[in-house]
């Protein structure tokens, strides 16, 4: 059954069933009927003790295709929370508008200054495909789109302010992107009224990530929304210190539980080196940018360069762009030249350079100078990255 909040009487009035008591519309109901607004069909208000108020087609309408899919409690009452929000920003918003052009229908639509703004709240999955497609016709139509998702549940949330979460495919086509914030994920808990907001994530393997997730009452939220600040220096530290604990952790899986053995690359090049995987030196597995292009921990495709650089006596400075592109051909996996992995490679290998103390034929005997290389990593980590 798909709900609806707005309908028009057959006088015209415009109705928000959240907007009146059980016992008003009760009484409204025995005298007047109800049109959808798109279709201009025939709506039943329903207004039971277990939903909210809402409006809905009668069985098997051809219009319910236009309306989110099957809403849920939440979806309702955070539209409507939202709404509410807006109303109280003067924003003159409109609820559940249908825009005929592009044959859509966002959750809230409003003016801001010069721009159209469609507030989507999505709290169930959606196909890639399908999001790109409302972001296009709102696009199209000279609207800029606004994505909220529905709070995941504290057990998805780090135990503290920065530490670890797993961020799927889907959760990562919803990132914002700023030139001066950097990237979030705005979400929203209509139960407790609290936003949260996911942002800064750095990538450790597949859809692992360390990011910084911030909490917002809806009574203390503005518009424009409050945003993030970016992480300083100290914040990052603390990445740094995760991000090394579970690089420490992916080394040592490797080396006891790896069940290919022998025919592990990253184990081969340790017993060519004669080294122990956790005797790898610091600058082997560092988050440089891009690195989420690979779904392998940095420390493995590192190691690769690192020793293809070996195997060809390149020394570390003298290195280009063309071997990088040359590794990345014989790296496992690889039908073609990704360009967030040529860009991965390159961002590593420029760090390797700027920061290197002492030259050695042994690459991994290198000399670095590790505080500026931290500082070059924070630098980077703020400038702003398309990638997921």
């Amino acid at each position: 059954m798909v709900f609806i909040l707005t309908a028009a009487t057959k006088q015209g009035d415009i109705i928000i069933s959240s907007n009146y008591s059980r016992e008003y519309l009760k009484q409204f109901k025995k005298n007047n009927s109800f049109l959808c607004l798109q279709c201009n069909e025939e709506v039943i208000l329903k207004n039971g003790l277990i939903n909210i108020p809402h409006f809905a087609h009668k069985r098997h309408s051809e219009c319910n295709h236009s309306f989110s899919e099957g809403e849920s409690e939440d979806h309702l009452n955070g539209k409507i929370q939202l709404y509410e929000f807006f109303q109280k920003q003067k924003r003159n918003p409109q609820l559940e508008p249908f825009i005929p052009s592009i044959k859509q229908r966002p959750d809230i639509l409003m003016q801001s200054r010069q721009t159209s703004i469609a507030i989507e709240f999505q709290c169930s999955p959606i196909l890639l495909t399908k999001m790109l497609q409302r972001h296009e016709g709102y696009k199209q139509q000279n609207i800029e789109p606004l994505w909220i998702l529905r709070t995941p549940s504290i057990s998805e949330f780090p135990s503290r302010e920065i530490g670890l979460m797993r961020l799927s495919a889907y959760y990562r086509q919803f990132f914002l992107v700023t030139p001066t914030n950097g990237k979030m994920i705005i979400t929203y808990n209509p139960q407790n009224k609290h936003f949260h907001y996911i942002s800064d994530p750095l990538h450790i393997k597949s859809n692992n990530y360390i990011v910084k997730v911030k909490k917002l009452s809806l009574e203390k939220q503005s518009w424009p929304f409050a945003i993030v600040k970016r992480i300083t220096m100290y914040e990052y530290e603390n990445y740094l210190r995760i991000y090394r604990e579970q690089r420490f952790k992916h080394v040592n899986n490797l080396y006891y539980f790896n069940r290919k053995g022998v025919q592990s690359i990253f184990l081969q090049i340790c017993y060519r080196w004669q080294l122990l995987p956790k005797r790898l030196p610091i600058f082997i597995g560092i988050p440089t940018a891009y690195a989420s292009a690979f779904s392998v921990h940095a420390v493995e495709w590192q190691i690769q360069l690192i020793d293809y650089l070996k195997r060809f006596k390149i020394p570390i400075e003298r290195a280009s762009d063309h071997d990088c592109e040359m590794f990345l051909l014989t790296f496992p996996g690889a039908s073609d030249l990704h360009p967030y992995r040529i860009k991965a490679v390159q961002a590593y290998l420029s760090i390797l350079q700027k920061c290197l103390i002492k030259s050695d034929p042994v690459a991994y005997l290198c000399k670095f100078n590790i505080t500026k290389m931290n500082q070059l990593l924070y630098s980077d980590f703020l400038a702003k990255r398309p990638e997921n």
